[in-house]
């Protein structure tokens, strides 16, 4: 069967009035991009606490994928970071782009601490390198909206396998920024199509701690 994988980005939200993610993904979208051999869903998050992670949940009891890889900015970033763990911790402090705050100190209250990805992180890391373009294996994906859903997704088991990358910011969208919006969407077509070869391989079970 052909496999099919499920990108999403995040739309704007206080530190990222212009995501570049969001960008990338709608770009993706209206050219109904896929690798050969893979089928691609595609959707665009809210930044809100209560609404990534359904969002995504929603979109997959009702057309299931074989993975997820979902694309975040970290605004401040100098490189790509394929993140590999979720952690159950999040901000009570910073507010979503609803003005709302989390009521906890952790996503899931009967959550373990960490949840490996199940997505073939050395296979986008590499592919990137290939590309050229400089990115890192990062075990933190930070206490905001990333985390979050990256845990939530994980925690629910969305699908087999469920991955998140993290791009920086975009010229177009800061003119400090390091890269453009045309190497951002290369790094997320060169982890897609990573990702989707992976997709016919077993998936282990994620370790927790």
């Amino acid at each position: 069967m052909t496999p099919r994988l499920l990108l999403a980005g995040f739309g704007s939200f206080p530190a990222a009035p212009l995501n570049p993610s969001a960008a990338v993904i709608a770009t993706l979208a209206r050219e109904s991009w896929a690798p050969e051999g893979a089928q691609v869903d595609y959707l665009t998050l809210p930044v809100q606490w209560q609404g990534s992670a359904e969002t995504i949940l929603r979109q997959v009891q009702s057309r299931p994928v074989d993975g997820v890889l979902v694309v975040g900015v970290a605004v401040e970033a100098q490189a790509f970071r394929v993140e590999t763990l979720g952690r159950n911790c999040a901000s009570r402090e910073r507010p979503d782009q609803a003005g709302r705050v989390w009521g906890s100190p952790l996503v899931a209250d009967t959550g373990e601490d960490l949840i490996a990805a199940t997505a073939p992180c050395q296979a986008m890391a590499s592919a990137l390198e290939a590309e050229g373009l400089p990115v890192a294996l990062s075990e933190d994906a930070g206490d905001y909206l990333c985390n979050f859903t990256l845990y939530r997704l994980l925690h629910a088991k969305a699908a087999p396998r469920v991955g998140f990358l993290h791009v920086p910011q975009a010229r177009e969208c800061a003119e400090a920024a390091a890269f453009e919006l045309a190497q951002i969407q290369q790094a997320v077509i060169a982890a897609a199509s990573a990702f989707c070869i992976e997709l016919t391989r077993p998936v282990a079970e994620p370790h927790t701690a």
